[in-house]
């Protein structure tokens, strides 16, 4: 008998969060695998070859898989699957090259998710579970922003490099940004003109953090200088999702 009954929220958006891809798909055999490069120790009953009948979330470069063979590496406790049978998987990568090699995360009914797809087809998402992501991506940030010292809306009004010696190669190179803060959102923060410290280095470790521009209107999420940077400025900004769009004080307002 066919499963219709639709998933929870929590269920579906924790399978998400869990794996990075997901995709209804249809078994084509068992046992096998689409991939010479496949571990011969990794094939057994649970090696699944799996047609890929529609990309629920991706990565950017696995967005187009469908209609293609990919061999799913079923999870240990997962229900075995017969050749016809369809799902909705959810997983990670196992095996890079011409073809995909999975990992099964989660799975789900394909009829659970169906609505998702119909639904993807009337709006602007480009895959059914773009509106899940977003959710995810809304919560994080919300969590995030609950973590910071201070929440403010400003604008970008000054740069100055300090100058500071860089003992290695992945040093931080500090910059000092003057925001003209219009709202304070949450902490201790005041309106007006304050400064913050950021890494304006393009090393890997520091690549992600947050890089002002002249006249940047953001929210800023800001988190108190410690040890000797405290004397440099009373903030800094480090985590990629220290600066947001405007746009983004409705979603933690939405969150509170």
């Amino acid at each position: 008998m066919t499963d219709t009954t639709p998933v929870k929220g929590e269920e579906l958006t924790d399978l998400v969060r869990r794996a990075p891809l997901s995709f209804l798909g249809t078994v084509t055999r068992v046992g096998g695998t689409s991939l010479a490069a496949f571990p011969a120790n990794a094939r057994n009953e649970r090696t699944t070859v799996v047609r890929v009948d529609q990309v629920l979330h991706a990565p950017e470069a696995f967005r187009q898989l469908g209609g293609s063979e990919v061999t799913v590496q079923l999870a240990p406790d997962a229900d075995l699957l017969k050749v016809g049978d369809a799902a909705a998987f959810f997983t990670q990568g196992l095996v890079y090259g011409e073809g995909l090699g999975v990992a099964e995360v989660g799975r789900l009914p394909a009829e659970a998710v169906r609505p998702h797809v119909s639904m993807a087809a009337t709006t602007a998402d480009e895959l059914p579970f773009s509106s899940v992501q977003r959710k995810i991506r809304d919560q994080d940030l919300a969590a995030h922003a609950g973590e910071a010292d201070a929440v403010v809306l400003g604008t970008v009004v000054g740069l100055e490099d300090l100058g500071l010696p860089d003992h290695s190669e992945h040093a931080p190179h500090w910059w000092r940004a003057t925001l003209d803060v219009s709202l304070v959102e949450s902490g201790a923060a005041a309106p007006g003109r304050i400064t913050v410290l950021y890494p304006s280095s393009g090393d890997v470790r520091w690549r992600r953090s947050p890089k002002p521009v002249p006249g940047q209107l953001g929210l800023w999420l800001l988190h108190v200088a410690g040890g000797d940077l405290a004397a440099q400025a009373p903030y800094t900004l480090l985590h990629p999702d220290d600066y947001q769009p405007a746009q983004k004080l409705a979603v933690l307002r939405e969150r509170r």
